[in-house]
């Protein structure tokens, strides 16, 4: 079984490129028991756009 490390590498890396069914059986078992994980991949994606937000370029009337 995975520990929470390879977990969540494996919700990043599942953002970037399609994971193998081995990657997606073994990530879907761990989230089923860890809450801890099951807590970070549903807060994932507001995580994803505070990344975006604060890499973005800051606007013109910013400055």
């Amino acid at each position: 079984m995975l520990n929470c490390h390879d977990a969540t590498f494996l919700m990043s890396q599942r953002r970037e490129r399609e994971l193998s069914f081995s990657e997606r059986m073994k990530l879907r078992l761990h989230v089923t028991v860890c809450n801890g994980c099951a807590n970070f991949e549903r807060q994932l994606p507001q995580l994803g756009a505070a990344a975006r937000t604060f890499a973005a370029p800051p606007a013109k009337d910013e400055m």
